[in-house]
């Protein structure tokens, strides 16, 4: 007999249909109730046939749930450990710590950036020994060479903090212009950049120029003239009003150079001369940072004494030091020996 409904086959006994529960109707000709049937049969042989069949399509049903679930979860499951392994491979490209990568490498070892894992460990490992050796030579050539070779590694702003150093205590070294010059030039934010400024600068204007030199030899010259000539303002005015030294005489001002000159006049000598000046000029800066130069000359000295027909002629050797305004603040004047 069938379902009037859906056409399932039904057995004798059943009201109800077991696939889309529609209700039976009693009087069906299709089939002969059995003898002394009252009702729903319970316990005929035609009931216990249908029972297995009813069990097993619950069981069907159960176990088609459950592969679903089972396929639903493994989904679940690889896209959650999808998505751990891009974090974990982000967190690497981040870092570039080796041992992150490392634990990539260990984690998914047949992950889907497995190959540019391995890679990247060996790239980081290479570089790792590059600067371990550029640190412990403290080179600037090894430095340099790292920088250039790995512009875009961890150890960059380490290995350019270290040649800073470096190239700074070079210019100290050697104290010239042009070392100074180049660490400002490749460091202008430098951690030594204001006393490489001010170092330079001061170099820069303790150079001895052409024109300054000449100022000086005119300076003494100018001296050595009015002391010829007699000329006491002539040789004031190459004087500083204090000087830490004059002729010997420490401190000294101008009375000592007044003097000194007034000393040769009321002696016994007629003239004085000087011939065959020769003068050294250098330059440097005073604790004020301005400049002053340093003179070191040969001049030879002629003295004519009264009633005396032959002079008496004497190599000397004086030395000064000329402030910035080309006036002296030493000044000494020394017979040389014969």
């Amino acid at each position: 007999m069938k379902c009037n409904n859906c056409g399932n086959t039904v057995y004798p006994g059943d009201v109800y249909c077991d696939v889309c529960g529609a209700r039976l109707k009693p009087e069906n000709p299709q089939f002969e109730r059995p003898n002394g049937y009252q009702g729903q049969i319970q316990n005929n042989s035609y009931h216990q046939q249908r029972q297995p069949q009813k069990n097993n399509s619950k069981w069907i049903i159960v176990a088609a749930i459950v592969a679903a679930l089972a396929v639903i979860g493994g989904t679940i499951y690889m896209g959650f450990n999808h998505q751990d392994e891009e974090s974990m491979w982000a967190r690497c490209k981040e870092t570039m710590e080796l041992s992150d990568v490392k634990a990539y490498i260990d984690e998914y070892p047949d992950g889907e950036h497995i190959t540019e894992a391995k890679n990247l460990y060996s790239k980081l490992i290479d570089e790792k020994t590059a600067w371990e050796s550029a640190m412990s030579s403290n080179d600037e050539d090894h430095l340099r060479s790292f920088i250039n070779n790995h512009p875009s590694s961890k150890y960059v702003a380490k290995a350019r903090d270290m040649l800073d150093d470096v190239m700074w205590n070079k210019a100290l070294e050697r104290n010239d212009k042009d070392s100074f010059r180049r660490y400002i030039n490749e460091f202008p934010n430098g951690k030594h950049i204001g006393e490489a400024r001010s170092k330079f600068e001061d170099l820069r204007q303790s150079e001895l120029t052409i024109e300054e030199r000449d100022n000086v030899k005119r300076t003494i010259q100018q001296f050595l003239t009015g002391m010829e000539q007699w000329d006491m303002a002539s040789m004031m005015a190459t004087c500083n009003t204090q000087m830490d030294n004059f002729m010997g005489k420490r401190p000294a001002g101008l009375n000592d150079v007044r003097d000194y000159v007034n000393a040769f006049r009321e002696s016994d000598i007629d003239s004085i001369g000087f011939s065959s000046l020769a003068v050294d000029v250098s330059k440097s800066l005073n604790d004020d940072h301005q400049p002053q130069f340093s003179a070191t000359f040969t001049v030879t000295r002629n003295f004519r004494r009264q009633n005396t027909e032959n002079g008496t002629t004497a190599r000397m050797r004086g030395t000064a030091v000329i402030d910035r305004f080309f006036r002296f603040k030493e000044f000494t004047l020394d017979k040389m020996p014969q």
